[in-house]
């Protein structure tokens, strides 16, 4: 009989053990911000899955981020970016690192279509060059505090 119950508890162990393991493995996705605004039509895309876009909701580095006829879409960033997209625009967050204490600093996007409104935060602020923003026509680069704003075709 005790060498039943000894059995069991070493069998619980290995799946405590197995599940810690999954969980170091796994990496959780990162909220790099949140939505501020939200006109409808406003979606995003994450890891696969597509969502519409609500206030409060947080957004992961990668989301592709959509608005449609009469949509607009609020965001900030972590380090204080603020991003407004207007109707029917299609931005993608391609890159974003913000640890400052180790110097990790760089914010990368790509309007593909529509408007923009881009406030600088943090990152241009303590790294000029670290803020790009791609669109069809070329590369804009902010050197440090700005203003952006840029509406295509």
């Amino acid at each position: 009989m005790r060498q039943g119950k000894g059995t069991w508890w070493l069998w619980l162990a290995g799946v405590g053990l197995g599940v810690v393991a999954i969980a170091q493995g796994s990496e959780l996705p990162e909220v790099i911000g949140y939505v501020r605004s939200v006109g409808e039509p406003a979606n995003f895309t994450s890891r696969g899955q597509t969502n519409t876009a609500r206030v409060g909701q947080g957004v992961l580095r990668g989301a592709l981020l959509q608005t449609g006829p009469g949509g607009s879409l609020g965001l900030v960033l972590n380090d204080g970016t603020r991003l407004s997209l207007g109707p029917r625009s299609e931005l993608h967050l391609d890159r974003y690192r913000f640890e400052p204490a180790r110097g990790a600093l760089a914010f990368e996007a790509s309007l593909s279509r529509g408007s923009l409104s881009l406030v600088s935060g943090d990152i241009a602020r303590l790294k000029p060059g670290a803020v790009r923003l791609h669109t069809p026509q070329g590369e804009m680069v902010l050197a440090g505090e700005a203003h952006l704003l840029v509406r295509l075709p």
